[in-house]
């Protein structure tokens, strides 16, 4: 067990995951922002660290923007006098230079600063990252015990899902380094399924469930008096309809990731079951 790996954001969805699959191979390092010390003990809790799973982020607004970039450079200054050698870092499907979503610009300065480390790097740009806890999951199981989904808009824009066993595996991979080290990459799932069609699939256990549209102009009126069940920044993610490039992940990963077009086929597949076209 010679390889150490810190993992910040350690409470989260995806950093639990990933640290349960890398006990037993390598050393973990679970840091989060609640821990005594955090900040000004960084570089001490880094220390004797191969690599750093930088998954601690912000969804809501403060510090310079969401603090996202704020968080980064901190871990990515702590890192570097740790003398970690490589530093993955999990930023977010839609970032680029051309958006106008302070979310998104927030993730774009952390990105700068994770390249700008002095250290190898990988950056990874999640989509939903779905596997029972994970956000949008729990988002909608929520609605459906209340007997009613809502669809925001037509329902017509697009996911492309990656399941949260490939993020972890993937991420684990980056770790390393190899064709991983210095790329920019998307991490998404081989299909892009509509979000009308990813609700169906979800509603299939709920036999009383209804699936009611919701104009847009409605829908933002209730995000923005909190009587929705996405936020604004909520909706601005999802009827983005951002796609990544798959191909170049499934090159640098060496395999084909799990097609989740809804929960029940991402269950037949982990159980090998052929899934319906």
């Amino acid at each position: 067990m010679g390889f150490a790996v810190a993992v910040t954001g350690a409470s989260g969805f995806v950093a639990r995951r990933l640290i349960s699959r890398l006990r037993g191979s390598c050393r973990t390092v679970p840091i989060s922002r609640s821990d005594p010390g955090y900040g000004a003990g960084l570089a001490r809790a880094l220390r004797g660290c191969d690599a750093v799973a930088h998954l601690a982020g912000s969804g809501e607004p403060g510090g310079r923007g969401y603090g996202n970039a704020e968080v980064t450079e901190a871990v990515a200054r702590a890192a570097s006098a740790a003398g970690a050698k490589n530093l993955v870092y999990l930023s977010g499907l839609g970032v680029s230079a051309r958006s106008t979503s302070a979310y998104f610009a927030s993730k774009l300065e952390a990105e700068k600063l994770a390249r700008s480390s002095g250290i190898q790097y990988t950056v990874l740009r999640p989509s939903y990252i779905v596997g029972g806890s994970d956000y949008l999951s729990r988002c909608l199981r929520a609605q459906a015990r209340r007997g009613r989904i809502l669809v925001p808009g037509d329902g017509r824009y697009t996911l492309q899902p990656v399941s949260a066993d490939d993020a972890v595996s993937v991420i684990e991979k980056a770790l390393r380094g190899g064709r991983f080290a210095g790329r920019v990459l998307d991490l998404v799932g081989p299909r892009k399924v509509r979000f009308a069609e990813y609700v169906r699939q979800f509603a299939r256990p709920y036999p009383n469930v209804s699936i009611e549209r919701v104009p847009l102009a409605e829908a933002l009126r209730a995000a923005v008096s909190g009587d929705f069940p996405y936020s604004v920044d909520d909706l601005c993610l999802l009827l983005g309809g951002f796609e990544g490039d798959y191909g170049r992940l499934r090159r640098a990963y060496g395999a084909d990731l799990l097609p989740v077009t809804g929960p029940r086929r991402a269950r037949a597949a982990r159980r090998g079951r052929s899934l319906p076209r």
